[in-house]
């Protein structure tokens, strides 16, 4: 332990009375400017500022404004499609029409218009403070929407009442929706008279698995589950993801291939979390070299399935402009492409003319299979305009009724889904179809609207010739 040496007496005064008289000389130091702009220029800006600020409240509101007006469009057009008699359909299929209706004028998908012209409709009837609110311009329609969702299970109209007066207070503030969603919730589960446990059982029935496409070759898959399967798969695969992460780090390899474990560690543990989610659900193991070492018994004889079309320079590995398609979802890379098509152990080969696209007709009521190929090639998905569900969840249908003299040829059969099927046979709606395989649709109010077939395979010159010329 240091010893602290003691200033000398004279010395420790000497310093002691320098501080003194620095304190009573003591004068507050004059204030720092805070800017070197002259003040005309900063009251020219700060007026700006307050204009643009007005300019952007007041764009704000009329959007609120001008969207209140398209959910009063569609809750209208819902009742329209309920009262309407004069289609002879039930009213689901009334319903459907109208959609359909709405969604080509838009440029939409019908299934999103009718699932807002029924939101519009509990907005308008079940919430109507809040759409006074909304075609104000008070709120805005993601904060009108924040409140129908989690107000809709109140079916109790005081309860309903109260949750909206309380919302409409935070909703009016300066606040977030995601700030908004939270108080709403919580609110809710309070003055709501089912309990949790309760409306969970019910909850239970809506879980589902959903993929849609993303963009550069990626695709999301969202699985609604009950909470505690959720986060308790997600808490596996991160267990699993770390126990990976430092295997590998550690250099013990066991069952792992020396590439698989390089390019594992390399790897986030996001990144990690989704190959073990993608090799667990396609293999049923960890890793692709542990599938390969276990065999194919139980679960891991399972495999995924998926279906597409590989143009041949890329399948043979030159440089093509023409992706890889995912068939009716979206581009994949060739590497993933001529993997998939090296594993695959069935292929299906399409050759049509590239001028005509014809294909041999056949007398009988069912399609060759010659022809289903071709129709699967050509179409991808449901042929209504805007719909992509694919066509091995499709029907293959007969533009012209095969009753009424259609023939069974590639310019008379589509696919179509089962909803746009019977909209089809129990609608107004009407489609005709060309040489070339583009369906004309005419909705009731005699509007038409063309679905091209998708242009899976595309004709371009090589760059190499066009130069060389």
């Amino acid at each position: 332990m240091s010893e602290v040496a003691e200033l000398p007496a004279d010395v420790a005064m000497e310093l002691w009375a320098e501080r003194a008289s620095r304190a009573e000389s003591w004068v507050e130091p004059e204030a720092v400017e805070s800017s070197t702009v002259p003040a005309p220029l900063l009251e020219a800006d700060a007026l700006h500022r307050e204009q643009l600020l007005a300019q952007w409240e007041h764009a704000v509101a009329q959007v609120a404004r001008w969207e209140a007006v398209t959910q009063r469009v569609l809750a209208e057009a819902l009742d329209y499609a309920l009262a309407d008699g004069t289609q002879g359909a039930t009213p689901d299929l009334r319903v459907r029409s109208m959609a359909a209706e709405l969604a080509c004028a838009a440029g939409m998908s019908d299934r999103t218009v009718a699932g807002h012209m029924a939101d519009a409709a509990a907005l308008r009837d079940r919430f109507a403070s809040t759409y006074d609110a909304f075609a104000a311009g008070r709120v805005s329609r993601s904060q009108a929407m924040v409140i129908v969702d989690e107000g809709r299970g109140l079916d109790d109209d005081a309860a309903r009442a109260e949750f909206e007066s309380l919302v409409l207070d935070l909703a009016t503030g300066p606040t977030t929706t995601g700030r908004l969603r939270m108080h709403a919730k919580a609110l809710a589960e309070q003055l709501h008279p089912v309990t949790l446990a309760e409306r969970h059982r019910v909850a239970r029935q809506d879980r589902r698995v959903d993929v849609r496409a993303g963009d550069d070759g990626m695709g999301t898959v969202t699985a609604h589950l009950p909470a505690a399967l959720a986060f308790g798969i997600h808490d596996r695969l991160t267990q699993m993801a770390r126990t990976l992460r430092d295997t590998e780090r550690d250099g013990d390899h066991d069952g792992i291939s020396d590439d698989a474990a390089t390019a594992a560690q390399v790897r986030t543990l996001d990144q990690l979390r989704a190959d073990l989610l993608a090799d667990l659900l396609l293999t049923g193991h960890p890793t692709a070299d542990a599938a390969d070492r276990d065999g194919d018994d139980g679960v891991g004889a399972l495999r995924g399935i998926v279906q597409i079309t590989v143009p041949v320079l890329t399948l043979i590995g030159q440089k093509s402009r023409t992706p890889a398609m995912l068939t009716g979802k979206c581009p994949i890379d060739p590497e993933t492409a001529r993997h998939l098509a090296g594993a695959a152990s069935l292929w299906e080969r399409v050759l049509t003319d590239p001028v005509t696209g014809a294909v041999v007709a056949a007398d009988r009521r069912f399609p060759t299979e010659a022809q289903r190929r071709h129709l699967r090639a050509r179409d991808e998905h449901c042929r209504f305009p805007g719909c992509r569900m694919p066509v091995w969840r499709c029907d293959i249908d007969h533009t012209v009724d095969h009753v009424h003299g259609g023939p069974t040829t590639g310019c008379n059969l589509a696919h179509l889904c089962r909803r746009h099927h019977m909209l089809k046979h129990h609608t107004h709606w009407t489609v005709h179809q060309d040489d070339h395989g583009t369906l004309t649709w005419t909705s009731p109010t005699g509007r038409t609207y063309a679905d091209r077939a998708p242009p899976t395979l595309h004709f371009t010159p090589d760059h190499a010739d066009v130069l060389s010329r």
